[in-house]
């Protein structure tokens, strides 16, 4: 009887440790890379706001802004920034960094 109790008390923590939540993945971190692979993930998919923080992750960016046909945008460079084009169909027509 007592080595049923030690046994489960020994194997508690354990169960236990499957009901914690994951914490979230870290924000990006470095600067903005973007892969040959994600241009083509990418390319002519219509753009919702709600893909935003998966493309950021991918690219490894820290922020981004959306640039439409004809939208003014400043020409400093942030390697930590991701510049998302599209085109009039709302769709993506390319990833750049800066």
């Amino acid at each position: 009887m007592t080595t049923r109790v030690w046994t489960l008390a020994a194997l508690l923590p354990i169960g236990l440790s499957g009901c914690m939540t994951m914490a979230p993945p870290p924000p990006p971190a470095g600067p903005c890379v973007v892969t040959e692979e994600a241009r083509i993930r990418y390319a002519g998919v219509k753009f919702r706001e709600r893909m935003r923080d998966a493309i950021e992750y991918e690219t490894h960016s820290r922020m981004s802004r959306v640039l439409r046909p004809g939208d003014a945008a400043t020409m400093d460079f942030r390697p930590d920034r991701l510049n998302i084009l599209l085109d009039d169909l709302n769709e993506i027509s390319g990833l750049k960094c800066g």
